[in-house]
């Protein structure tokens, strides 16, 4: 399938749980001409098996021959896409079957860099956690000041999952893709440089299903590092953003993540208190 107007990385390292699940959420969208890449990070419980299973000409499977850090899975799997506009989804998420069209459409206006949508939140067996998460003020076509600023004052769980977005593969590329610099940040501070070249644009429906796995990275990083990883982010952004990013925003992005600490650090006296 070569020139496609859309390609769907998921990158997966032994994802068998989930792997069917987000591969037919992504086969059952209702817009027509896309492909899905697969990339398996030398899984060793038959993800790679799985995704062999499907008979789907849409699907391809790529495979590493040794594992590879996250960051460096992430920009592999993207470079191996074949369409104009990309979507990474992680390989335990979900998209709704009008993702791409409703996406796809709104990136049709040449100033928009990046769409978002809000999310719905899951668990390891399916249940709903949450509805309707995201975006907050981003709903719409908003300006690359006003979508900065939003990406300092929220904390990255606030905003969108990964899945959620949808941009264009030479603006990708010409930033020079995921980075190592902010971890836990590191999906907010690519679509902050996308969107330091355009608008943004916020769906105000739920377009991707982000689960709250026990399995996944997010959760198995302590929370000193993930909140570090945010204040570095904010205080990079107000630098590298300076006519975009003002120190009001950096203010109050770094206060939602002092309240967050405390009542994380307040949780966990409770806990231990409780166990004592």
């Amino acid at each position: 399938m070569v020139g496609v107007p859309v390609s769907v990385c998921v990158p997966a390292f032994n994802a068998a749980r989930t792997i069917v699940e987000t591969i037919e959420s992504i086969r059952a969208q209702d817009f027509a001409d896309f492909e899905i890449v697969v990339l398996d990070n030398a899984s060793t419980d038959g993800t790679g098996d799985l995704v062999r299973s499907f008979d789907d000409e849409r699907i391809r499977l790529c495979t590493n021959d040794t594992v590879l850090p996250m960051v460096d899975n992430w920009n592999r799997v993207m470079s191996q896409a074949r369409g104009d506009l990309v979507k990474l989804v992680c390989a335990d998420d979900l998209i709704t079957p009008d993702c791409l069209s409703a996406q796809v459409d709104s990136l049709r206006d040449p100033e928009v860099a990046v769409a978002g949508a809000k999310f719905d939140v899951i668990d390891d067996e399916g249940a709903v956690l949450a509805r309707a998460r995201g975006l907050g003020n981003l709903v719409g076509r908003c300006s690359s000041r006003r979508a900065l600023g939003a990406f300092v004052r929220k904390l990255p769980d606030e905003l969108c999952p990964t899945a959620a977005f949808l941009f264009r593969r030479h603006e990708f590329e010409a930033t020079g893709g995921f980075r190592t610099d902010f971890f836990y940040a590191m999906d907010i501070d690519l679509v902050a440089r996308l969107c330091a070249r355009g608008r943004f644009y916020g769906h105000n429906r739920v377009l991707a299903i982000n689960r709250a796995s026990v399995f996944n990275h997010s959760s198995t990083t302590s929370t000193l590092s993930k909140f570090s990883d945010v204040l570095r982010f904010n205080h990079h952004a107000r630098r590298e953003y300076r006519g975009l990013v003002g120190p009001v925003d950096v203010l109050a992005g770094d206060g939602k993540v002092l309240r967050q600490a405390l009542v994380r650090l307040g949780a966990r006296t409770k806990h231990l208190a409780g166990r004592g």
